[in-house]
């Protein structure tokens, strides 16, 4: 009985076809959002302009590698912290990220332990300069300012949550603008440093 070996794809010789089951992936669409990453500097841009308290450092995963991880994973719907040690061997997200494995939950809660204010400023910058590449490439001649708040579930006691009436629930509950046409997110604001990171983390990368 013959086996099927491994072999390339004649359109892009560095995509291999292969029968391992470990190698599996439900998560191939992040390719295309590696791509488009690539092509607008996300990831470069997040390492040049994040900024952290000097006392958090992590040896296998650096600091603007645990947002931007985060920030793959929601993409892939991925959304609570949980998640991280699930997907720490998943073979698509290593690969994106050149490791053998990613950060896990305890890394990143890490990490938003040690962030401030400063830290959120930066996550505002990477959203700015992003949108001013991308409206350099299609500029618009006009603009549409929608802005409105969002109630985001808290659970424990994490600073800045407050019970909100009107969700009937203990969280944030941010002020976002956004850009109307587009649907890109401008700004947000919480009542504490924390909301407003984790607004940034989550809803700041203009990807319309």
């Amino acid at each position: 009985m013959n086996s099927v070996q491994e072999f390339t794809m004649d359109f892009n010789p560095r995509m291999k076809v292969n029968f391992d089951g470990e190698d599996l992936t439900s998560d191939a669409g992040l390719l295309l959002y590696k791509e488009f990453d690539h092509r607008i500097g996300l990831s470069d841009t997040v390492k040049n302009l994040l900024v952290v308290h000097d006392s958090v450092f992590h040896r296998d995963h650096p600091n603007s590698d645990i947002v931007l991880q985060k920030l793959y994973q929601h993409v892939a719907g991925y959304h609570t912290d949980d998640n991280a040690d699930d997907l720490a061997v998943e073979p698509l997200l290593t690969a994106l990220f050149g490791k053998e494995r990613l950060a896990s939950q305890p890394t990143l809660s890490r990490f938003y332990e040690k962030a401030y204010i400063a830290t959120a400023k930066s996550l505002e910058s990477v959203n700015e300069t992003l949108q001013q590449r991308l409206y350099s490439i299609k500029s618009q001649s006009q603009f549409v300012f929608d802005v409105d708040s969002s109630g985001f579930a808290a659970y424990g006691k994490q600073q800045g949550a407050n019970f909100n009436y009107h969700y009937q629930q203990h969280g944030f509950h941010p002020l976002c603008c956004f850009d109307g046409l587009t649907g890109d997110c401008l700004q947000a604001e919480g009542s504490s440093r924390w909301s407003v990171l984790q607004e940034n983390c989550c809803f700041s990368s203009p990807l319309s």
